[in-house]
C-alpha cells in the first residue's frame, strides 16, 4: 500500500489518490494558538473509504517536529511496512532537530514561492538564519541555492556575482546529504547556467530518481528542456508538475510558458489565463503574458501586462522604462517605443547591471541583425541567460537560418 499527505479542503482525496497513484492519504488540520499547536491527522483506505488510524495531538509548538516524527511513525506502524536502512535514512534527510531553524526554513520557503524581489531577499534572509542556527540543515542550503538560481531574473545581478554562490551552496548541501533529491534539482541548476548540458540532465535524472513526484524536479526539467528546443518531453514534465502541485502558481505560469515556447498559443494562453485567475497579483504571470501579447503583435496588451508586473515587483526602473516606451508607443508607434527601450537600457547599464542578452532581443524585435548578433555575442562572452533560451524566443527566428547563428549553437553545445 502507497500512500500520501495531502490538504483536504484544497483537494479532493479521492481524486489525489488517483493523480499520486496511492492507495492511501493523510488528511489533516493544523491550529496554531500563540505557542501551542493542536494537530489532528487522519489515515484513509481509499479503497474502503475506511479510517485506518486517527490521532490528535497538543503540543508546544517548540515540538512541531517531535509531532511530525510521531506521526510518520503511527503511519509506519500502521501500515506495517518494513523499511531498510536506505528508506529510514530517507525519512529523515536534510532536515534539522531545532525547531527555530525549522522555523525560519519554513518562512524562507514562503517568500521564495512569491517570487518577488522583496519576497526573493526575505527568503534569502531566513535561509542564512536557519543556516547559521544549525550548519548542518541541508535543507536550508538547498533553499538558499535556489535563491541563487533565479534571483537574476527578479534583479539586477551579473552571472559573475550568483553562478558562485549557487555553485557553493549546492555542493554544500550535496556534501551534507547525496540522497536528498532537492540537493540534484538544485544542483542541476549550477550546471544548466553553465552550459554543462550532460551534467544538468543528469542531476535531474538523479532528483527523479530518488523521487519520481519531486514536483519541482519535474517543473525545472520541463521548463528548462522547453528552452533549449525539447518541447514535447518539457511539456510532459510541466504537466507532471501540476498535478503533482496543482495549486504552486509558480509551476502553472510557467507550463503556461512552456506552452509558448512550443508555440502552442491556444493552450498557452489558456494556461496563463487560468494561472491570473488563480492569483491575479502573482507578478511572473503578467510578466509571460507580456511576452506573449508582444508575439501576437497585441501591442496594447503587452504594455499593459509590463505594467502590472513592474507594479507588482514594485520595481521603479522598471516601471520607469514601461510609461516612457508606452508614452513613445502611442506617439510614433511599435518601432519607435522599442528603440526608446534600448535608450533607456544602455542609459541604465551605465549605473547598474544590464544584461546584454535583454539588449540583444530587443535589437532583434526590430529585425537589426548586426546589432542583434553584436549584443548576442557580449551576451555569449558574458554568459547570459539569454543564451540558454536563444532556440525558444521568436524574435530571434530571422537569424536562425544563417551560419553566424548555428556558430552560437555550437558554441553553447546545443544541436541546431
Amino acid at each position: 500500500m502507497r500512500f500520501s499527505a495531502i490538504k483536504p479542503k484544497e483537494v479532493d482525496p479521492q481524486k489525489a489518490a488517483v493523480d499520486l497513484k496511492v492507495s492511501a492519504v493523510v488528511t489533516g488540520r493544523v491550529t496554531q494558538r500563540g505557542d501551542s499547536l493542536l494537530v489532528s491527522a487522519e489515515l484513509t483506505d481509499i479503497r474502503t473509504n475506511r479510517s485506518l488510524w486517527s490521532e490528535q495531538y497538543d503540543r508546544k509548538l517548540s515540538d512541531a517536529l517531535t509531532v511530525q516524527r510521531e506521526i510518520a511513525g503511527e503511519i509506519s506502524a500502521r501500515l506495517r511496512e518494513r523499511l531498510n536502512g536506505e528508506q529510514k535514512a530517507k525519512l529523515s534527510d536534510g532536515g534539522t532537530s531545532d525547531p527555530e531553524a525549522y522555523q525560519l526554513y519554513l518562512k524562507g520557503q514562503f517568500y521564495y514561492a512569491k517570487r518577488t524581489p522583496e519576497g526573493l531577499s526575505k527568503a534569502r534572509d531566513y535561509f542564512t538564519q536557519a543556516i547559521a542556527r544549525d550548519p548542518g540543515y541541508a535543507k536550508a542550503y538547498v533553499g538558499l541555492a535556489n535563491y541563487w538560481a533565479v534571483v537574476s531574473e527578479y534583479v539586477p545581478i551579473p552571472q559573475s556575482e550568483y553562478l558562485p554562490k549557487l555553485k557553493e551552496t549546492s555542493l554544500k548541501a550535496l556534501a551534507l546529504n547525496e540522497r536528498l533529491p532537492e540537493v540534484h534539482a538544485a544542483l542541476s541548476q549550477a550546471h544548466f547556467m553553465s552550459w554543462e548540458w550532460a551534467d544538468w540532465e543528469k542531476e535531474l535524472q538523479r532528483a527523479l530518481e530518488l523521487d519520481p513526484n519531486f514536483a519541482n524536479a519535474h517543473h525545472w526539467y520541463g521548463l528548462e528542456l522547453t528552452w533549449i528546443g525539447r518541447y514535447q518531453e518539457g511539456i510532459t514534465h510541466l504537466r507532471r508538475a501540476v498535478e503533482l502541485d496543482p495549486l504552486n502558481l509558480k509551476f502553472n505560469d510557467n507550463l503556461g510558458q512552456g506552452l509558448m515556447n512550443a508555440r502552442m498559443d491556444d493552450q498557452a494562453l489558456e494556461q496563463l489565463k487560468k494561472t491570473v485567475e488563480m492569483d491575479p497579483n502573482f507578478a511572473g504571470t503578467h510578466a509571460d503574458l507580456a511576452t506573449f501579447y508582444r508575439n501576437q503583435g497585441r501591442y496594447d496588451l503587452w504594455l499593459e501586462e509590463w505594467k502590472l508586473n513592474a507594479k507588482l515587483n514594485d520595481d521603479k526602473d522598471d516601471i520607469s522604462r514601461e510609461e516612457a516606451t508606452e508614452r513613445v508607443f502611442k506617439q510614433s508607434g511599435y518601432k519607435a517605443a522599442v528603440s526608446r527601450t534600448i535608450e533607456l537600457l544602455k542609459q541604465s547599464s551605465t549605473h547598474t547591471f544590464v544584461d546584454p542578452g535583454g539588449i540583444a532581443y530587443e535589437y532583434a524585435a526590430l529585425g537589426e541583425k548586426e546589432e542583434a548578433f553584436h549584443w548576442l555575442e557580449k551576451a555569449y562572452a558574458e554568459k547570459s541567460e539569454e543564451m540558454t533560451i536563444l532556440k525558444t524566443k521568436r524574435c530571434y527566428d530571422f537569424l536562425r537560418s544563417g551560419p553566424r547563428y548555428a556558430d552560437l549553437l555550437k558554441r553553447l553545445g546545443l544541436p541546431q
